[in-house]
């Protein structure tokens, strides 16, 4: 089977538009979604009705979607930035996409692999997971009823090994970079971000897996212009920190 696991579309229509496009996620078998696909950007209802409308696709439930939907409890949980852009979220979602939002399962399996936002330790908490960690590695792991856990949240490609440490050593994740698992080792996979891609490239990324050769490669999308994107958050009244990391580290 051909998968396509791709995570934080944060809203960011001309971002998803270009990852549909691409061949091999036309070609997968199967996608699944990680959750937080609205939050930050200015296209909510689009993105969240282009996901709807892909019969091959998983889309799991993300912190800015229950954000969304509890709105009093967000406002301590998340940082000032977000929480703006969230209330403006939550202002102009359709009541059929609240609908749609509320029915989103916090995690999926799939062969090899379980996929969820954060952690597969207390989902609904919305932790991080980041290279080093081993704690929170083993506990999601631990917690985990598949070999191979799948992640987004921190909107950074990741590859760790079950004591939580960096696979693969660099200072970013290359269009190309592939790893070939072994069918042996506990891992936890990050694709990173398509809608709001964070770290030291700025490119959106996401991972194809085959189940068969068991081959893993992130992939980026290295011609789309996120401008259009940024030049929108900003006419709409979205806060200028969020259309800065998409545009900041391309200048």
């Amino acid at each position: 089977m051909r998968m396509v696991i791709f995570s934080d579309v944060h809203s960011n229509l001309e971002a998803l538009e270009a990852f549909l496009g691409e061949a091999d996620v036309k070609g997968a078998d199967s996608l699944f979604c990680l959750g937080d696909s609205i939050g930050y950007g200015p296209n909510p209802n689009e993105c969240l009705e282009l996901l709807r409308g892909l019969g091959n696709a998983t889309i799991l439930l993300g912190n800015h979607e229950w954000s969304a939907m509890n709105l009093a409890e967000s406002e301590w949980r998340m940082n000032p930035v977000a929480f703006r852009a969230i209330v403006w979220t939550s202002q102009r979602l359709t009541g059929d996409n609240f609908s749609y939002m509320s029915n989103l399962p916090l995690m999926a399996e799939c062969n090899s692999c379980c996929f969820y936002h954060s952690s597969a330790f207390e989902p609904d908490k919305w932790d991080y997971i980041r290279p080093g960690q081993r704690f929170k590695s083993k506990m999601c792991l631990d917690f985990a009823p598949r070999r191979i856990v799948c992640v987004g949240h921190t909107h950074q490609p990741m590859l760790l090994d079950d004591n939580g440490d960096q696979v693969l050593f660099m200072s970013h994740f290359s269009d190309g970079t592939t790893y070939l698992d072994t069918g042996e080792s506990r891992l936890i996979l990050n694709p990173g971000s398509i809608g709001q891609p964070r770290g030291s490239c700025a490119d959106p990324s996401y991972i194809t897996y085959d189940s068969e050769t068991r081959k893993i490669v992130w992939r980026r999308l290295l011609n789309y212009n996120p401008s259009v994107t940024a030049e929108k958050m900003l006419s709409f009244g979205l806060p200028a920190e969020l259309a800065y990391y998409l545009t900041g580290l391309r200048q």
